[in-house]
């Protein structure tokens, strides 16, 4: 159990969201979420994306 009960509403919602945003620093994974919240497509939001998902299954291999 978090610590935090808002995580653990997101934890029991979407557990692969939290492994993705897991992955990344606390400043590109806000960065990111904001971009994603806008529905921005540029490609800087693509490489944030595709960095964050690169880490998420580094993790999940470790685990």
């Amino acid at each position: 159990m978090a610590l935090d009960p808002a995580l653990d509403e997101i934890v029991k919602s979407n557990p692969m969201l939290v492994r993705l945003f897991r992955a990344l620093p606390i400043a590109p994974a806000c960065d990111l979420h904001q971009r994603l919240q806008a529905g921005r497509t540029d490609p800087e939001t693509r490489t944030l994306l595709r960095k964050a998902l690169a880490l998420s299954q580094q993790g999940r291999a470790a685990t």
